[in-house]
């Protein structure tokens, strides 16, 4: 038979094999297990906790009845994760998990045949284990009995050995991507389930270490192997670590149940009634089989006169002893696991366990079973193998599969739920009793200081002696909630604020009023803050919660072997670890990248303003959003000043509409640009220059101090230092190739460039040696194409003009006619400017010592470069340097410093060059200048004043404040222009104020400190009338 063929007819075989193993998950509606209904609650909890935003899974806020447990924290976040990803699409949370069970007995199947197939070559000894693996009671009372994610775990252990199986059998970039790929399954395996892969992962470190032996790799290699394994912990410790750490602030571990108890006899293990209840105490009243199964059974039986007879072999001394071992290694490594495996299920184990703590945590020594399964299904693969005997291999294999698959027919339905309680599960979250419990066994998930758990009636808020305070819940999230509340300091006893919800430390950001976060404690279970913070009347509590330090220590740690992985498959499969100097320059531009990106994305929406120009571009771009486009872009020079074309606000919409509408948007037009800025400068400089020159430029661009600055404001002068990166790239290219498709090009950039902003008009002496070319070889058509191409940008404009009586040209003419201020402020914004480029002090003889240094230096090394076409570069570079001032006399005689931004792309350039030129010494040089901008570039990581966030938490406060109250007014009680940003946010929150004198009026005031206000922040308060929070405030408690 042709070999694809047969292929897809033992591919069909297996798939309907899982089917009809799996029938039952879907016969029902709902079925009844005994941990199903948690897993239901959970599910419906982590939906809307994914919603939320919250990753990685910790808190389940609607449990405990709404007091929250940090349940993903400790319980095998796999499956939640499966049904966050599959929900969208099942729409169906009972359909979700069904879904999920299915597919965890098809992929175990399909990778273990593939396991099998792979290790021994043969497809018989593949399908026959494939089959045993499947067909197990065990298997089938994790999910219709138990319902218990255990079962993910076994579906993911074939495909980790897969991939080490054929780590083991490829050599280069295969090599190494299984070596990932294993590393990777292995981290699931970790999250899959707790006490599983507490068993599991000891069973692949002897299997790598026997492979290993077999296989007598190299140090190299074992390396590699040793990395991979140990990846699975690094890539899970973002569950691991916390799970272990913090396990001690929650009850889990104390109470264990009686793990004596509950060890089945050889004879449960023989046979036992299959059913749906409950492992009782002793085993006279076990509701559940604890079958290990008749196949399985036989198989260890096989295994064991297999081993007989090759002893006897080795008796006779027809083999010899060491070279038997290596030959039957696995038959004899799989049957030992599986006798000591069933010794642990037995009662006869007792003294081990007492002796080995982390074992009594498993609580049932029957969960060993699942093990035992697998490793009596390797055995009987691997058994089969060996065999020689054609009708004896038939037979086994048959005879072995007949009765796996016979043994279990009577195990693969489940219980349907009564008709009683089915009712409950058609509106779950309000008919069902253990949807919002804690969901796990004697509550033992909560706070280590909680007497027990929340219920229903625990109030919003309270006292520490009990006292109820009256209160309304403002919102509740799963990861946030905001509380009102009214309190009498006088008349209250306690003196702590209890709110409902759950203690765990440093998890929990609590805002008083609007305040910095709360310090908290832990009061019987709940969050509880000092009463002294309150204030007499009316306050407002507001929460969300986070991750510990603990928690983000082990995110970070699987963020860093992941980024490590990924490094190491782009070393190794572009083939950059065969020469020692590319694989140094990646590493090194690997570690600037992530540089680059720190200063341009830690704290960054604490380090960005939402104001004037913020607020343009986003009510533009929401307009955009809605149908409404337009050919305006942003306005230059003030509100008298012209417009330029609108490309800006279109590059943001997209952002706009991912974030949906909030101004968050502009935080992820930062990661963006800095991305694009950072890939296409790379490509561009080392195209112009070489690789060296770019990694200079890019390490230097990465800490100075006024790039960090412009690269993280968000609005249109942002493009200008890209665009003339690219323009630069046109430029060289023409110059190169004197093609007339690149001088328009050039004509392109040039005009967007002055789409983005105005500063790029100063660029324009970029094209004197580019004309002087032009102009001395008589292709005087390119100039036309240069100019045709500047114009393009501007036909929005254009059009705009045409339909308004060249309104903007006559801005345009107005601004030039009329001139600036005085040429005396260039000089003194010009200090400003270079110093922060430097990192220094303004000065007069600083700022003309950095012009005159530039000049002269770029028009030297371009004087002395031996590639005519960079040299032409430099001398443009060198015309921008030089001509800057003066144009600056003659065009704009009062700029703001952040007119000057083009400048840092000629000022990096002659820095790059300068240091590549000096050479061993370049290095040191360039180390010392990059700890001084970083340095000098720290305090851009702190909060600004009037940051976006402070913007944002305030006008969201008082959105919260005003739900459903009666009409009032906004105004700002604030110094001139510090009102903006504000507008756009309180119409993105909906917060309707009337806009009538006659209103209550609500005040925004900045500074807070200079009046008595309501809620404070950092700079900003809000002040609210006491008549209208009195008429407004409820103090019924909800």
């Amino acid at each position: 038979m042709n070999k694809s063929w047969l292929k897809i007819l033992i591919f069909t075989f297996l798939i309907g094999a899982v089917i009809w193993a799996g029938k039952g998950i879907f016969k029902y509606s709902i079925f009844s297990t005994h941990d199903g209904d948690h897993h239901i609650a959970r599910v419906f909890d982590v939906i809307q906790t994914a919603k939320e935003g919250q990753f990685p899974l910790r808190w389940a806020g609607s449990l405990d009845y709404f007091c929250g447990v940090p349940i993903y924290n400790f319980f095998y976040p796999l499956i939640y994760y499966l049904a966050a990803a599959i929900y969208p699409f099942a729409k169906d949370v009972i359909f979700t998990l069904k879904i999920i069970n299915f597919l965890s007995l098809l992929l175990g199947t399909l990778f273990f045949y593939f396991w099998i197939r792979t290790e021994t070559d043969k497809e018989l000894p593949a399908i026959g284990g494939a089959l045993t693996y499947l067909y197990a009671p065990y298997r089938f009372s994790l999910i219709f009995v138990r319902g218990s994610p255990e079962y993910l775990a076994y579906a993911i252990l074939p495909i980790v050995l897969f991939f080490y199986a054929l780590c083991f059998k490829s050599n280069g970039k295969r090599f190494v991507v299984y070596a990932f790929l294993a590393g990777l399954t292995g981290a699931i395996l970790t999250i899959s389930h707790n006490f599983a892969a507490m068993f599991l992962m000891p069973i692949i470190l002897a299997y790598l270490i026997i492979k290993i032996w077999l296989y007598k790799f190299n140090l190299s290699k074992i390396a590699w192997i040793a990395f991979s394994f140990l990846s699975s912990f690094g890539l899970g410790s973002f569950f691991i670590g916390p799970a272990l750490m913090e396990q001690k602030f929650t009850q889990i571990g104390l109470n264990f149940i009686q793990w004596r108890e509950h060890f089945p006899t050889l004879g449960q293990l023989l046979k036992s009634n299959w059913g749906y209840f409950y492992s009782s105490l002793g085993t006279a009243n076990d509701g559940m089989s604890f079958m290990l199964g008749y196949a399985q059974w036989l198989i260890i039986g096989i295994g064991g006169i297999f081993i007989l007879f090759i002893l006897v072999q080795i008796f006779r001394k027809k083999v010899k002893l060491w070279e038997s071992v290596k030959e039957n290694i696995w038959v004899i490594f799989y049957l030992v696991a599986s006798l000591f495996t069933i010794y642990l299920i037995l009662p006869i184990s007792i003294p081990l366990w007492e002796k080995i703590k982390p074992l009594q945590e498993i609580q049932f020594s029957w969960r060993l079973l699942g093990v035992a399964v697998f490793t009596t299904s390797a055995l009987f693969s691997f058994t089969l193998a060996k065999i020689r005997t054609n009708y004896v291999y038939i037979a086994l294999f048959v005879g072995v599969s007949f009765l796996t698959v016979f043994g279990t027919r009577n195990f693969m339905l489940p219980q349907p739920v009564s008709s009683e309680d089915v009712y409950r599960y058609t509106d779950y979250e309000k008919l069902h009793p253990h949807r919002y419990s804690t969901t796990t066994l004697g509550d033992d998930v909560i706070s280590a200081g909680a007497k027990k758990a929340c219920w229903f009636s625990t109030p919003p808020v309270s006292t520490n002696v009990d006292e109820k305070i009256d209160s309304v819940v403002v919102e509740k999230g799963n990861t946030f909630g905001s509380i009102k509340f009214s309190i009498d300091k006088n008349k209250i006893k306690g003196d702590k604020i209890v709110i409902r919800l759950g203690y765990f430390p440093d998890i929990h950001n609590i805002s008083l009023n609007g305040g910095s976060y709360l310090k908290y404690s832990n009061c019987n279970g709940q969050v509880c803050f000092d009463a002294g913070n309150t204030k007499d009347g009316e306050n407002f509590v507001s929460w969300k919660v986070g991750q510990s330090k603990i928690e983000s220590t082990f995110n970070y740690l699987t963020v860093a072997f992941l980024t490590f992985w990924l490094m190491l498959l782009v070393i190794f499969l572009t083939g950059i670890n065969k020469d020692r100097k590319k694989l140094i320059y990646f590493v090194l531009l690997a570690i600037t990248f992530f540089i680059f990106m720190f200063f341009r994305s830690y704290n960054l929406l604490g380090r960005v303003g939402f104001g004037w120009d913020q607020e343009r571009d986003a009510l533009a771009t929401t307009n955009i959003l809605a149908g409404k486009f337009t050919l305006l872009g942003p306005r230059v020079q003030g509100p008298a000043g012209f417009f330029l074309p609108p490309y800006f606000f279109y590059m943001l919409a997209p952002f706009y509409k991912l974030f949906n509408l909030s101004p968050l948007a502009t935080g992820g037009f930062i990661v963006f640009w800095s991305i694009l800025t950072f890939v296409v400068s790379y490509l561009v400089i080392s195209k112009v220059f070489n690789k060296k020159t770019a990694l200079i430029f890019l390490a230097l661009w990465a800490v100075n101090p006024l790039s960090v600055s412009v690269d993280t404001i968000a609005w249109n002068p942002v493009m200008v230092p890209l665009l003339f990166v690219v323009l630069i790239y046109l430029i060289y290219l023409y110059l190169k190739k004197t093609k007339a498709k690149y001088i328009f090009l050039t004509g392109i950039i040039f005009g967007m460039g002055l789409s983005s902003h105005l500063q790029f008009l100063l660029i324009t002496p970029v094209f004197i040696p580019l004309l002087i070319d032009i102009f001395k070889n008589k292709r005087l058509k390119d100039v036309a194409f240069l100019v045709l191409g500047s114009v393009i940008p501007f036909f929005p404009i254009l059009l705009f003009d045409l339909r308004h009586n060249f309104l903007n040209l006559g801005q345009i003419a107005g601004l030039v006619k009329s001139g600036g201020e005085g040429a005396s402020r260039v000089m003194i914004v010009w200090e400003r400017a270079s110093s922060f480029m430097v990192g220094g002090s303004p000065s007069v003889l600083l700022g003309t010592l950095i012009y005159l240094i530039v000049s002269i230096g770029l028009f030297i090394i371009a004087k002395r470069i031996k590639n005519i076409d960079q040299g032409k570069i430099l001398l443009s570079l060198g015309s921008v340097w030089v001509t800057s001032l003066p144009l600056f006399y003659i065009l704009i005689k009062s700029p703001s410093e952040y007119y000057f931004n083009y400048l840092l792309i000629p000022f990096i350039f002659f820095i790059s060059l300068l240091l590549k030129n000096l050479k061993s010494l370049g290095v040191l040089i360039l180390a010392g200048i990059m700890i001084y901008f970083i340095f000098q570039a720290r305090p851009l990581l702190k909060d600004v004043a009037l940051s976006l966030r402070e913007k944002e938490q305030a006008v969201s406060l008082l959105s919260k404040v005003t739900q459903k109250s009666s009409p009032f007014n906004i105004s700002f009680d604030v110094p001139f222009n510090e009102d903006t940003g504000f507008r756009y946010l309180l119409n993105y929150y909906k917060i309707n104020y009337s806009g009538s004198p006659n209103d209550p009026l609500i005040e925004f005031v900045i500074p807070r400190q200079k009046r008595p206000v309501t809620f404070a922040f950092t700079q900003i308060g809000i002040f609210i009338p006491p008549q209208w929070m009195k008429t407004n405030w409820s103090v019924r408690t909800k």
